[in-house]
């Protein structure tokens, strides 16, 4: 009767551990995975600042005075002028600026810049061809101190990124502030070829400031060095207008007995520039005062186990 029990016990057992199996297998399947929706990466914004060092490669189209040295010979006489070796050194230059990024392709910014003490030389010839004087020649060599102040509204547009890099494109406009000074003339009066007396003939000028429309074309990479500061790396072109001497004092070429005036110069007179450009390469920095942080990384999915 004992054995028979146990039996029934066990069998009753065993259908019920069968019917929680079934019931298992029962249950609804679990929900299916549906992957969050992309996030996309916040667009770069916010104010910056920037500052950069460099150096503008200086060239000049040419040079003139005012009134022109043909202006100036004595009455009855004509011929021609050129200017030979026209030309003006490299200057270091240094600019800060406050800007905004509007988005990730898209930013603009205002510059302030100097550039330092570039020195001009510049060599003016005058045949005389006709008149009393005809067979002689007039050589002017002239120089002086050129120093620059800039500011200019940027717009730039940034050509997408790859490892944090992002090459740019840009253009700027604005005023220049070129200030000429320490101008001197040196020269002499001869007749060609060497033959008859040669006079002693020079100056020197005052300085002048001359305001120029300013405007440049800009193209170069940065690089992201974290999510608040970036290095550039650029190129500009940059014309930014002409220069002018003050009024001048020469000399008279009398020796000892001479005087030194405006007179001797045949009347004030002037000597500019043509056409001031450069080809500027700079280095610097930008700074994003409000530049989002960068994005975590995903979670993982949640997994379900039975």
């Amino acid at each position: 009767m004992a054995d028979l029990r146990a039996f029934a016990l066990g069998a009753v057992a065993l259908a019920a551990l069968s019917g929680a199996a079934a019931a298992a297998d029962l249950l609804p399947p679990p929900p299916a995975y549906e992957p969050p929706p992309p996030i996309s990466a916040p667009e770069m914004g916010g104010w910056y600042i920037r500052g950069d060092v460099g150096v503008g490669v200086n060239n000049v189209a040419g040079a003139q005075t005012n009134p022109t040295g043909l202006s100036t010979l004595p009455a009855g006489d004509s011929g021609s002028e050129s200017w030979y070796n026209n030309a003006i050194s490299d200057a270091a230059l240094f600019d800060v600026g406050v800007g905004y990024q509007v988005n990730n392709w898209f930013r603009a910014d205002v510059t302030g810049e100097l550039r330092g003490s570039a020195g001009y030389s510049g060599l003016q010839v005058i045949n005389i061809a006709a008149g009393p004087d005809a067979g002689y020649q007039a050589a002017d060599f002239y120089k002086g101190n050129l120093s620059s102040v800039l500011g200019l509204v940027n717009a730039y547009a940034d050509l997408g990124s790859w490892y944090g890099v992002t090459p740019y494109v840009g253009a700027g406009v604005g005023v220049s502030f070129n200030h000429f000074s320490g101008a001197s003339d040196q020269g002499q009066i001869g007749a060609a070829g060497g033959l008859g007396p040669v006079s002693p003939s020079g100056g020197v000028f005052g300085a002048s400031t001359t305001t120029n429309l300013a405007w440049a074309l800009m193209a170069g990479f940065d690089y992201s060095i974290n999510h608040n500061l970036k290095l550039e790396l650029g190129y500009r072109y940059l014309d930014y207008g002409k220069f002018r001497s003050g009024g001048s004092s020469c000399l008279s070429g009398n020796g000892a007995a001479g005087s030194f005036n405006v007179a001797n110069c045949g009347g004030a007179f002037t000597v500019a520039s043509k056409e001031l450009t450069s080809n500027d390469f700079r280095l610097g920095l930008r700074y994003y005062c409000d530049s989002p942080a960068p994005l975590p990384p995903p979670e993982a999915p949640l997994v379900r186990k039975y």
